[in-house]
């Protein structure tokens, strides 16, 4: 009885320090603009820290708040994993029956819905397969129609490897609908939603709106836009798959992942030995189980890592679509859970959600920096104005320690400009990108590789020849462009005969 008096104790004294700690410290990336969303913690079943920030909608203005929606993104994974399982509970399938056996048109006859649950199916992605028909938002069944009618190859022989791939849990909701002989999302409300008192949850249609989320579309925007106002559609690539069920389209708030976190613990949705076969590991063809490395691995529907770095045994998901970014972290260890949510695209996301569960471990939260985009700047200074007046804003800032560069964002930016600018000199500007590029890292294969590529889009073939050359130079197993300086040799020997 001590002991539970003592570990109370310690929970009173230490939890408004700590929450004084995150408060503290989202003030000031909400003071940065690089926090705009939510976080609630629960710990033993009792929410022990709440915090929203920034806007759920910038154009009416309407603030984040726990009853704010949102999209989970892949974060749906795990609820599709524990559709299947109640399928598993009432004998309806069985882990390690071949989808074909209920699916029989199905063109790979040795995938298990085991395999399918913890991405060893093997098999081909959609987005790969897909892209013809990427005029339109696909639904699982059209996705499905395809893959029967295409069959790719798959990425290797099913349970043989892990590759993580939104058509497995595509492929899953598709299952529970032939099963059921009910619409997943009807399913889904009935069976998981209303039984874990989740009131403001539903799964996302088709051609339903999307919840607001924002994104930079280029490293040359300068204004967040909403993903629906988005026209150039390739930029927003996620635009086809949008609309698919099992693999994301959860539409929750912070407030209702608290009761799926209670109901997941107190055996409303599954018996407690199917919520533990969970996260057991899986075993591949060649009768190992499947770790990543070390005690880290994705088991039916999750993460798990059975000893974390702070020696607990954690699971989790994660999510990310433009513009959103999510995780559900639970520390079964020591019944502490974690939901946080962004919606609105800026980078280190997991270094922010990392640093709020360092304070509630008793660590020091890690590091998150302030810096801003000197590829994002250079960007816009460069459209706007023109190359020479970017040239003096990056010398202008390059040394300021207020300011980050990194080669591969130069890169985007010069894609950006080639790849998807609507305006009349992109070629030139995109050169102008990738050339200082190649001077800023002289030794990266890749700075060369995407300069020729330019040059050749521009039709400065002689130039491409010699930036192809000094990219194989540097990396002489770059078979891309390797390829690309034989058609460029082939096409210049044609001409001069």
């Amino acid at each position: 009885m001590k002991h539970v008096v003592l570990a109370i104790l310690l929970l009173v004294l230490y939890l408004p320090c700590r929450a004084q700690s995150i408060d503290s410290m989202i003030n000031t990336w909400n003071a940065h603009g690089i926090f705009n969303g939510g976080v609630i913690i629960v710990q033993k079943g009792h929410v022990v820290y709440q915090r929203s920030a920034g806007y759920a909608n910038f154009e009416t203005g309407a603030r984040n708040t726990e009853t704010t929606p949102f999209n989970l993104a892949s974060v749906s994974k795990p609820f599709t994993a524990i559709a299947i399982l109640q399928l598993v509970h009432k004998n309806k399938l069985k882990l390690n029956d071949a989808l074909a056996q209920y699916l029989p048109d199905f063109p790979y006859p040795a995938v298990t819905i085991e395999q399918l649950l913890s991405h060893t199916s093997g098999l081909p992605e959609a987005d790969q397969f897909e892209k013809p028909y990427f005029a339109e938002i696909l639904s699982n069944r059209k996705i499905y129609a395809h893959l029967v009618q295409l069959k790719p190859p798959p990425l290797a022989a099913a349970g043989e490897k892990h590759f993580y791939n939104n058509l497995n849990f595509i492929l899953l909701a598709v299952l529970v609908e032939k099963i059921t002989k009910t619409p997943f999302e009807a399913y889904m409300q009935r069976n998981i939603f209303r039984k874990a008192g989740m009131k403001d949850t539903y799964v996302r249609g088709t051609n339903s709106p999307n919840t607001a989320r924002y994104f930079l579309p280029t490293f040359y925007d300068t204004a967040f836009q909403h993903v629906d106002s988005v026209t150039n559609r390739k930029i927003y690539t996620d635009y086809p798959l949008g609309g698919t069920q099992g693999d994301n389209n959860v539409i929750t708030t912070l407030q209702d992942m608290v009761m799926f976190d209670k109901a997941l613990n107190n055996g409303k949705l599954l018996p407690s030995h199917l919520v533990k076969l969970m996260y057991q590991p899986v075993k591949l063809a060649n009768g190992k189980n499947f770790f990543m490395g070390g005690s880290k691995t994705y088991t039916l529907g999750w993460n798990v890592n059975e000893k974390d770095a702070s020696g607990k045994f954690a699971v989790w998901h994660d999510g990310s679509l433009v513009g959103l970014t999510t995780i559900f972290f639970r520390n079964l260890t020591d019944s502490i859970t974690y939901m946080m949510y962004e919606n609105r695209n800026v980078p280190n996301f997991f270094r922010r959600y990392l640093a709020i569960q360092n304070i509630m471990d008793g660590r020091k939260p890690a590091p998150v920096s302030l810096q801003k985009s000197l590829v994002r700047e250079y960007g816009a200074t460069l459209v706007k104005y023109g190359p020479h007046p970017a040239a003096c804003r990056f010398n202008e800032l390059k040394a300021d320690t207020g300011w980050y560069f990194y080669e591969h964002e130069m890169n985007e930016l010069g894609y950006h400009l080639l790849l998807k600018s609507d305006f009349e000199n992109r070629v030139e500007l995109a050169l102008e990108v990738f050339k200082l590029n190649t001077l800023l890292f002289p030794g990266s294969t890749n700075a060369y590789d995407s300069y020729a590529e330019a040059l050749m889009n521009g039709g400065l073939n002689a130039q491409a020849i010699a930036m192809y050359k000094k990219s194989l130079q540097l990396d002489p197993s770059n078979a891309g462009a390797r390829r690309n300086l034989e058609k460029l040799i082939s096409s210049k020997s044609k001409i001069l005969n």
